[in-house]
Formats: structure tokens, C-alpha cells, sequence
């Protein structure tokens, strides 16, 4: 049934009278939708405004209208209260046939339209008796819904004048708020008011936008007013609206947890604005409308929950969000049909967000008001603050000034006054033409200052010294601060001055109580180092005297063979060489640090310099169970040009170090030559502990072993690695390294080899043995002449008369430099040796002297100073030569040898002979007839006794008068008898007669003895201990030095007691009697080094120590490498003992 319209009716809603249908793809023709309808496709809508929502697709309308009772047409007005849609086109039809098609929409020209309103409008004609059928083809990508209206021409002229009314007042409020706030903004500078300006434009943009109005006054649509634009006016006025409600509201500071809650809303904001251009259109509007409903929301319950709680001048922000709720709430209510449509609710949205503005208005006005009386509160308190700061600047304690450009003071407060010295603040600004030169006197830390001000703008804490008016200094501390115009540009300068002079007095006492317990810290330390210093080279010295102690008595041993003498000395020779390099190492440090280390680059036979490693290392490496080898990566040069002395100092301390941390493994010394670079390499590799990263970076520091752990199991100086190094650079090369904890390291040494050209190159290994040097012998020459030596020491005197009696040349000996300028002055002598360092006058002096007083003869120095300006001023004083101590005998000779005449050899040496008696304490057989026989060679009567109980009867009651003393005896042990001795009243000299370590000694030492004589016997240290508690006892005779039958019959002695000792010792082992173990192996260790067997003395001595520690398995091995050393030893008896020589 079509829809009946009263010709007299204003207006009809036709909401409720529609068919409608959807066209989801935009394919139906108008044809299309005539059949549709006649299929009864078209639907029904009688509830309210169609209201779809937002949807793609395209929908179809159908309205059938009949005028009522009426004799003329009459004219009516179709709107379509939707002024966003896309396209809107009406299909009409009378009595079946279609008679007109009219298309408007949001992109059409107003001229198109036939009435120039926001809304398409559309004139009909209804006539009587004819029914009138409309299609309406609708298409928007905005919210669908259809509000249809048919006016009456008249009564919505008036809606129109009404509507424009409303717009018109609407925008013009909103105009004149965004005015008055930007004024009010600008001239407060409040950042609120500029959010809120920017609120207002956004949102008045968006409702304009929205409803189309004003348009008319714009001959095409402004760009800024396009629908497409819509969703961001909508964003942008809740970003800079929720950034309003911050300062507004003051969240951050009131209430961080909103505050907060507001910054995520901010953000959601911010990443839906940046992801619209990437979403279609009318997705971004529905993401859009729901974020700001929910937004709206929740502003409302802040805003509430902030009045209610926090601030109650929140209010009229609160009923800001309450009225465009409400204002929205009611056109919701009247597009859904429960309200009435009317101009109140057709513009409740307009109306609402008025209100919000004002209200928001309000509440920026309240805060601004609120700002006001809290300036206000502050100038008041400023007032007060200025009265007291007066107060404060008169009276502080600290000096206050303020200073102009030009560096004169402007103020300046009493205690600054006093504190440089001046009566008032008025004289100080009076007399003071620079500031800068009162308080800084040096130019140099003035030009300082200043260049801090220039570049920073300010100091603080700057400390100086300050000469007052009274001529006293005082410490001062400054800070200054330039102060800045509203320009930014600088207009003067503040500082504060505090007095610290007593504080700098103090400081003062205090560095030198530190420094005085610094040094006293520097002295103890100093101390502690020197000893464990000199412990630790103390048993460093030790180990090249064992040796030297131990093949030196070998040569004794009238059995050696020629070979077996021959290297026995190069033991003896390398040994010694070994111990002066550890001297050298001290030295060499001393150097070091004053960087006057030099090196001799001469012609080194490279065979001889390996030989001698090998010889020096492979018997201390077997000792230990270890392999050493040194492997040639042939062709190797027979000579290279370098310091021999360096070189074989460098390959010792790398080879002796990789020795002491090796326990087990191999030990490798690798030799080649980069003939291209002409660089001797060396690499010294082991399988010891290696080294921990931090160990390698400090491993060539002097005196670094790791830690005072390390040097006590292990020993050494900690020298040698970092002398190593430089001796490596001054021969023309360098060290490197490398090691992994637990396996072991690697050293690698380059040394430059001088030029090799014309030098032979050894091809193979039996070439490099063919060409292998043996040490020479440095034999005695015999000389003619008269010899003055200058020496004060007694053991050099001795040393220097040893080896010039084997000469035959006569010495005398004086003990300073006066007495040699004496003697020189007043006799002719072929030669003087003048040693540097003496009392009363010294070498130099004494040789300057000599020369002064006219005579040529040739002066000697014999100094440990050997470097070159020493040398250099020895000759200035007068020396015609020097020889370097410790005294090398090559040289020595060499050097007697150009000055004196030359004549035959010596044939015999002689030995001084006693009168006297010597009681020997030794239960060893062996041992006491060594003794026995030595004492002989000098006129003693030898009284010997087995025990200490029968040493103690026989010292008291028969004549002795010289006592050696055994530590281990049976019945009576030596450290007994010697103190029940003592106890008695036994006055003669009772000398310690032990093969033990310290501990025996001191043991000894303690109960009475006056001196000590070793085992193995160094016949030199029994002379000289015969001289000096026998010299009474001298006879005048003297014997010529002989091998005794006697002595070779002592060895043989030894030897054959062999089996039954060896028997002893697997008796004790088997046991389990490490006591009896220990003592046989004292035994043995104290009388086969005398025999000709020193590294059976070294072995003995191990198995010693391990028998005192108790470890079986350590003491089983050592009884295993002592066993066949006894078996060779009984071996060598019974080949004899045959009759077997040695020529077949």
C-alpha cells in the first residue's frame, strides 16, 4: 500500500515506510532491481531510521507515495539527511513507468544540485489519483544509515534558516574561543591553552567537515574540509586534547598512574594516526569511532575520579566531558527514533561540544587564576627570600661577590673583604681593578681561568694560592658562574669564595705523615725483598758450587783417565762459568736500568756454544728423569758474529728456567738458520707447568716469578727472562712466547747472525760432532819478575797469589791505596795489579798518584766495574789495563804474559807441613781413611775413633788439638759429644765434619763447634783451615805433592765395600726403614764424591732428602737411579781386580 501524504502536513518521516534491498557486489541494473522487486526480494523496514552501520555495500530503496485529498498537485521536498554520502540516485516512476532519474552526492557541484543545501534534496510533484513509486540507489563509505524526510517546501525553508542559524552561531563561538584562547596562550605562554587552541580547531574542522555547512561560501571544497580527512581531524583533536588534560589536570605530578594510563592512550593515538595512510578508508573510520568512544569513556570517569579525589576545581572539566556525552548521547537517541528529531536534538553534538569548550575554557581560566595567586604567593615569599639572602650575603662565612665583564667587582660581601685582607667591601671594590689578578697571580693559571669561563661559562672548586693585604698567602677554593640576559648573550658573573688554608695545612701534614710511612713501608719492603733476595740467590749459588765442588774432587782421583780428567775441569770450568753468570745477572740489571748495557759482537763458534749447553743441562735434566735435547735444522753456519757471552747467557736462563718448572717430559733446544735475514733461531720448548695469561703478561718484568710461592718451589732470581729480553734486542733480535697452562711453553729466540758470507755451513749432525770444541786448558806459564799487588781482600789476595805462584813470579801484597804509592815509590817493580775499590786511598787515586810521581811502570786495574766510562777513567788516572773480577784465568795469564818475561815451567808445587795431632770423629771406614790420607800429605798424626762416647775419652785424655767432628755417630751423636766437650772445659778447636745440609750445621754449630768442613773434601778449604787453627803447629819442611799409592788404595777400598752397602740399602728398603735408609745413603753421599764419583754423591744426596720426607714411591725411585751407579762403581773393582788393562 503506498504511503498516503497529506496535503496540508509540514513534514513526513518516511523511515518506517521503506523496502530495501542490498546490493553487496554493485552489480544490479535499475532493470535488475524492477524484476528483484517483483520477485518479492525487497524487504520491509517499519522501526525508526535505517541504520546499517558501516558496510561496502550498495542498497536499494522503495517508497510508494499517494496524495491524499487534494484538487491540484502539489509540491514536495525529498531529503535525505546524509551529507556524507557518496551517491545518492532516485529512480521515479508514475503509474509503472519511469518518468525521471535525478543523481546528486558528496562530490557533485552545488550547481548540480537543485538546491544548494548540505543534504541532496530532491523536488517531487504528487498528483491526485496517481501513485507515485521511488527508487533510491544509495552508495557511502561512511556510517549508513537513511533519514528520509518529506517537506513541505515552506516548512523547510524555515528548518534551513534554522539550521544555518544554529551552524552560523556554532562556528562563530568556536572562532571566537579559539581567539581568545590563543591570546590568552600567547600571553601567558601557558602550554595548556595552546593544546586546547589546537583541540578547538581540530574538532570545530571535524564537525564542519562533517556536516558539510559553510561550503557554499567556497567556490570548490577546500582540501582541509574533504571527508578523506576526517579520521585524522578526529585524532589529532583527542591527541592534543589528552595532552590538555595532562597539564591541565597536572597528571605527572598529581597522579602518575592516570598519567600514565593517559600516555598509552596518547600512543594508541599516535599509531593509529601514522597507520591511516596505509588503511582503507573506511576501516580507519571504524577503528577510529571506537578508540574514541572508548576514550571519551574513560575520560569521563578521570575527570570524575580527579574531582571527586584530587582536585575539586576539577569540576567544570568534569561537566566539559558530562555535556558532549550528553550532547551525543541525544542525537544517538534521535537517529535511532527515541527522540523526536527537532533543531535541539538535530544538533546536540554542535551544542555539546560549545559546552565542552566554554567548560574547558573555565577550567583553563580557573588554572590560570590558580597560577596567579601561586606567582603571587611567590613574590611575597620572594620578598622575603631577598631580605633574608641580604642578611645571608652580610653575614655568611664564605665570600660572595659578583663581577662585571670587565672584571671589576659590582658586590661584594663583608666575609670576602676579610678574607683577602681589606677593611670593607667598599675599599676592596674601590682598589681592586681586576678580579681575576686578585684572586689568581699567576698569569699562566689565570689565562686558564679565564679560557674556562670562555668555553664552559663557569668554574667550581678552582684552587689558589692568594697573597692578602696583610703580605700573608692564603689557600682559597672559587667557583664562578657567568650569568646570562634573556638574550642568551653573558651580562656578568657570581662566585663564591671559601678559605681552605687550614684544610691545605693539614692536607700538608698529612702527605708528610704518608710520605714518612711510605717511606718506611718503602724501607721495610726494601728490606724483606733484599733478604728473599739473597736467600733466594743464595740457593742459586749453591747449585754450580756443588758442581764445581763435586768434579773438582774427582780430579783427585789418581784412577781418572786422561778423558775422564779432561771432563771433569769442563764441569769444573762450565759450572764456575755458570755461577759468575748469575753474579752477571745482578749486574746486567743494574745495567739495564741505566741503560749502559752493551754487548762484544766477536767470532763465536756456534758447535762449541751448543756443546756447551748440552753439557750443562743434560746431566741436571737426567737428575731430574727428564729428556734434553738440542735438534739442528741443518744447514747451520760453523761461526756467526755475536756476543758469546750474551748469546750463551740468554740460551742458559731459557733452558734453566724451562728445566725449573719441568717435572716431567722432554725439554728441547731447536736451532736454525733464516739465512734470507740472516737470524739464528732458537726455540726453547717444554712440557712443564706453563703459565696462566697474567703471568705472560707480566713474564718479563725484573724479578716476576709468579709469586713468592712460585720462588720458593722453584727458585731463582727473576732476572733472567727480562735481561734475556734486552740482551735479545741488543744482539739485533727479540723474545716470543707462548704457553698453555698445564702443558707447558715455548720460547723463540731470533739473534741476528752478522754476515755469512764465506762462513762454512755444517750439513749434518756428524759434521756438527766432528767440529765439536772441547774446552781448552788454560795451563800456568812461568814468569820472571816482581809483582806489587794492591788488594784488601784476603780471599782475592789469596786467589790472585794462587795463580801467580804457579808461575814463579814474586808478588807482594799491600792492602790500600797508600801503602801501594809507598811501595811503588820507593821499589822498582815489573808490574803492579791495583785493585780499585780500597781503604785509606783507592786504586784510582793511588795509580794517579803513582804516575804524578814519575813512574812508567804498567798499572793493572783489577775492578768489578767494567763499564766503559769506568774503564775509560781508570785509564785517564794512570792504569795501563784492567782485568774484569771475577778474574778470568785466560787473561790473567795472557796479561802477566806481556809484561813479564817468560821462562819454563814449575815442576812441582809444594804443601805446608804440622807438628800437631787431629782427633777424627767419623764412623764411615771409608771416610776416615780419606781423612787419614789427607792429613798425612801434611805431616798430621791422625788419632780416629767411631763414636762419639769414645771421641769425647780420647779428646780429654790424650793431647789433640784440632777436632773434625761427625754429625751422625752411633752411642753418641756429633751435636752431643761436641757440647759435653764444651761442658768440660775442651778449649781446642772442634770443626763440624758433616755431609748434611743447614740444619746439620747449625746443629753442630749451636753445641760448640768453632768451623765446618764439608764432605765431599775440598783439599783448598783443608789447607786453608789447617793454616788457620794450626798455624802454631808449622814445621819447616815441606813435601813435594805426590800421588800416593795410598790414595789409590783407599779407592779401591771404596769400591770394594760397594756390594755389602748396596746389600745394606736393599735390606733398609725392602723394611721399609727409611731411618737406616737415610743413614747409608748419608754414607755413601759422603764419600763418593771424594772417590772420583760425584754423581753418585748427588744421587745419594737425593735419596737422602726423599728418605726424610718419606714418600716410598719418590723413595724407590731414587734407590733405582743410585743402584746402577753402585753396580758400575763394584764393576769397574772387579775388572781391575783382574788383572785387565785398559790398552787392550
Amino acid at each position: 500500500m503506498p504511503l498516503t501524504v497529506d496535503p496540508g502536513s509540514d513534514r513526513v518521516d518516511l523511515g518506517s515506510c521503506l523496502w530495501f534491498l542490498e546490493d553487496p557486489e554493485d552489480t544490479l541494473t535499475f532493470e535488475a532491481i524492477q524484476q528483484r522487486d517483483a520477485d518479492g526480494a525487497f524487504r520491509r523496514h517499519d522501526g525508526g531510521i535505517l541504520n546499517l552501520g558501516y558496510t561496502e555495500s550498495v542498497y536499494w530503496t522503495r517508497l510508494d507515495l499517494a496524495l491524499g485529498e487534494a484538487d491540484a498537485p502539489v509540491g514536495r521536498l525529498l531529503e535525505l539527511s546524509l551529507p556524507l554520502v557518496d551517491e545518492a540516485t532516485l529512480y521515479i516512476l508514475r503509474d509503472g513507468e519511469l518518468t525521471d532519474t535525478r543523481r546528486m552526492g558528496y562530490d557533485s557541484l552545488w550547481s548540480d544540485r537543485e538546491l544548494k543545501v548540505p543534504n541532496p534534496v530532491y523536488q517531487l510533484t504528487l498528483r491526485p489519483e496517481e501513485t507515485l513509486r521511488l527508487y533510491l540507489r544509495v552508495e557511502t563509505a561512511n556510517t549508513f544509515r537513511l533519514p528520509l524526510v518529506l517537506w513541505k517546501p515552506s516548512a523547510y525553508l524555515e528548518q534551513v534558516a534554522v539550521d544555518e542559524l544554529i551552524q552560523g552561531l556554532f562556528l562563530g563561538a568556536m572562532l571566537a574561543m579559539m581567539a581568545y584562547n590563543l591570546f590568552v596562550a600567547v600571553s601567558v605562554r601557558e602550554p595548556s591553552n595552546v593544546n586546547y587552541v589546537l583541540f578547538l580547531v581540530f574538532g570545530t574542522l571535524f564537525l564542519v567537515t562533517e556536516q558539510v555547512h559553510g561550503l557554499q561560501l567556497f567556490e570548490s571544497r577546500p582540501w582541509f574540509l574533504d571527508k578523506q580527512l576526517l579520521h585524522y581531524q578526529i585524532l589529532l583533536a583527542w591527541l592534543f586534547g589528552l595532552q590538555m588534560a595532562r597539564q591541565l589536570l597536572e597528571l605527572p605530578e598529581r597522579a602518575p598512574g592516570i598519567d600514565k594510563a593517559v600516555r598509552v592512550g596518547m600512543v594508541g593515538v599516535g599509531v593509529t594516526l601514522l597507520m591511516s595512510p596505509f588503511m582503507p578508508y573506511h576501516t580507519a573510520m571504524e577503528w577510529t569511532v571506537l578508540g574514541s568512544m572508548l576514550l571519551a569513556l574513560f575520560m569521563l570517569v578521570v575527570s570524575f575520579w580527579f574531582w571527586r579525589n584530587v582536585d575539586g576545581s576539577a569540576r567544570s572539566y568534569f561537566l566539559a566531558w558530562t555535556s558532549i556525552h550528553v550532547g551525543i548521547g541525544v542525537y544517538a537517541l534521535t537517529v535511532t527514533g527515541h527522540i523526536p528529531l527537532n533543531s535541539v536534538s538535530a544538533h546536540a553534538p554542535h551544542i555539546g561540544f560549545a559546552l565542552q569548550a566554554v567548560l574547558f575554557s573555565f577550567a583553563l581560566a580557573d588554572r590560570i587564576k590558580l597560577i596567579q595567586a601561586e606567582a603571587l604567593d611567590w613574590n611575597r615569599r620572594a620578598l622575603a627570600n631577598l631580605g633574608r639572602y641580604q642578611s645571608l650575603f652580610n653575614n655568611a662565612v664564605e665570600g660572595i661577590f659578583q663581577m662585571s665583564l670587565e672584571r671589576r667587582f659590582i658586590t661584594v660581601n663583608p666575609a670576602l673583604a676579610r678574607m683577602v685582607g681589606y677593611a670593607s667591601s667598599k675599599r676592596l671594590r674601590r682598589e681592586v681593578p681586576d678580579v681575576l689578578s686578585l684572586f689568581f697571580a699567576d698569569p699562566e693559571r689565570r689565562a686558564q681561568v679565564v679560557a674556562a669561563l670562555e668555553r664552559d661559562g663557569g668554574i667550581k672548586g678552582v684552587e689558589a694560592p692568594c697573597q692578602v693585604g696583610n703580605g700573608k698567602e692564603r689557600w682559597l677554593s672559587l667557583s664562578i658562574n657567568t650569568v646570562y640576559d634573556a638574550e642568551g648573550e653573558p651580562s656578568h658573573l657570581e662566585g663564591t669564595c671559601i678559605d681552605i688554608t687550614e684544610r691545605k695545612q693539614r692536607e700538608q701534614m698529612e702527605r708528610e705523615r704518608e710520605n714518612e710511612r711510605l717511606e718506611k713501608d718503602v724501607a721495610r719492603n726494601a728490606a724483606e725483598a733484599k733478604s728473599q733476595f739473597l736467600a733466594n740467590m743464595s740457593h742459586e749459588i749453591r747449585t754450580p758450587l756443588a758442581a764445581i765442588i763435586g768434579y773438582g774432587e774427582s780430579l783427585l782421583d789418581p784412577a781418572l783417565d786422561r778423558d775422564a780428567k779432561e771432563a771433569s775441569a769442563e764441569t769444573v770450568v762450565r759450572s764456575g762459568r755458570h755461577l759468575l753468570d748469575l753474579v752477571n745477572d745482578i749486574l746486567d740489571h743494574s745495567k739495564i736500568d741505566a741503560n749502559k748495557l752493551s754487548v762484544d759482537i766477536v767470532t763465536v763458534d756456534l758447535p762449541e756454544l751448543l756443546d756447551e749447553v748440552r753439557a750443562f743441562f743434560t746431566p741436571r735434566a737426567r737428575e731430574k728423569g727428564i729428556e734434553f735435547s738440542v735438534n739442528c735444522d741443518f744447514p747451520l753456519p760453523e761461526t756467526i758474529q755475536t756476543d758469546p757471552t750474551r748469546l750463551r747467557q740468554i740460551i742458559i736462563n731459557l733452558c734453566g728456567n724451562a728445566l725449573k718448572f719441568t717435572e716431567k717430559g722432554a725439554i728441547s733446544v731447536s736451532i736454525r738458520c733464516h739465512r734470507p735475514t740472516e737470524e739464528l733461531l732458537i726455540r726453547v720448548a717444554d712440557t712443564g707447568i706453563g703459565m696462566t695469561p697474567d703471568q705472560l703478561n707480566r713474564l718479563f718484568d725484573p724479578f716476576a716469578q709468579g709469586g713468592a710461592e712460585v720462588t720458593r718451589q722453584y727458585g731463582g732470581t727473576g732476572l733472567g727472562l727480562s735481561i734475556s729480553r734486552r740482551l735479545a734486542e741488543l744482539l739485533g733480535g727479540r723474545i716470543s712466547v707462548s704457553s698453555t697452562y698445564g702443558e707447558g711453553s715455548e720460547f723463540e729466540v731470533h739473534v741476528a747472525t752478522g754476515s755469512l758470507e764465506g762462513v762454512h755451513l755444517l750439513r749434518d749432525s756428524s759434521e756438527l760432532t766432528q767440529r765439536n770444541r772441547l774446552l781448552p786448558v788454560v795451563s800456568a806459564p812461568q814468569l820472571k819478575g816482581r809483582i806489587l799487588c794492591a788488594e784488601d781482600n784476603d780471599v782475592n789476595r789469596r786467589l790472585v797469589g794462587l795463580l801467580i805462584e804457579r808461575t814463579g813470579a814474586d808478588v807482594t801484597y799491600v792492602e790500600n791505596g797508600a801503602e801501594a804509592f809507598e811501595k811503588a815509590t820507593r821499589e822498582d817493580w815489573d808490574l803492579i795489579l791495583m785493585d780499585i775499590q780500597m781503604p785509606v786511598m783507592n786504586g784510582r787515586d793511588a795509580a794517579a798518584a803513582i804516575r804524578k810521581a814519575g813512574v812508567n811502570t804498567p798499572i793493572i786495574a783489577l775492578t768489578a766495574n767494567v763499564m766503559g766510562e769506568d774503564i775509560e777513567d781508570y785509564r785517564r788516572a794512570g792504569c795501563t789495563d784492567h782485568i774484569a773480577k771475577p778474574i778470568d784465568r785466560r787473561r790473567f795469564y795472557e796479561m802477566l804474559a806481556r809484561y813479564l818475561t817468560l821462562e819454563d815451567w814449575p815442576t812441582a808445587a809444594e804443601e805446608q807441613q804440622y807438628q800437631a795431632t787431629v782427633l777424627v770423629v767419623e764412623d764411615n771406614e771409608d771416610n776416615r781413611r780419606l781423612v787419614e790420607r789427607l792429613l798425612a800429605r801434611f805431616g798430621i798424626t791422625v788419632m780416629a775413633v767411631t763414636n762419639g762416647r769414645e771421641a769425647v775419652q780420647r779428646a780429654l785424655s790424650d793431647t789433640v788439638h784440632l777436632v773434625l767432628m761427625d754429625r751422625h755417630l752411633p752411642e753418641m751423636d756429633g751435636p752431643e759429644a761436641t757440647r759435653t766437650l764444651r761442658q768440660t772445659g775442651f778449649r781446642r778447636p772442634i770443626i763440624a765434619f758433616t755431609a748434611g745440609d743447614q740444619q746439620e750445621i747449625d746443629a753442630l754449630t749451636d753445641a760448640g763447634c768453632e768451623g765446618v768442613l764439608t764432605k765431599p773434601i775440598d783439599t783448598g778449604h783443608l789447607a786453608s783451615l789447617l793454616d788457620r787453627y794450626l798455624a802454631d803447629y808449622q814445621s819447616n819442611t815441606s813435601a813435594r805433592q805426590t800421588e800416593s799409592s795410598g790414595l789409590e788404595a783407599l779407592v779401591e777400598r771404596f769400591r770394594q765395600g760397594l756390594p755389602e752397602r748396596l746389600e745394606a740399602l736393599e735390606a733398609a728398603w725392602s723394611a721399609q726403614d727409611w731411618v737406616a735408609l737415610q743413614r747409608h745413603a748419608h754414607q755413601v753421599k759422603g764419600t763418593a764424591g771424594a772417590m772420583g764419583y760425584p754423581d753418585m754423591t748427588e744421587q745419594a744426596a737425593t735419596l737422602e732428602r726423599q728418605c726424610r720426607q718419606e714418600e716410598p714411591e719418590a723413595i724407590g725411585a731414587a734407590l733405582a737411579a743410585l743402584r746402577p751407579m753402585l753396580e758400575a762403581a763394584s764393576r769397574d773393582h772387579e775388572f781391575r781386580s783382574s788383572g785387565a788393562t785398559f790398552d787392550s
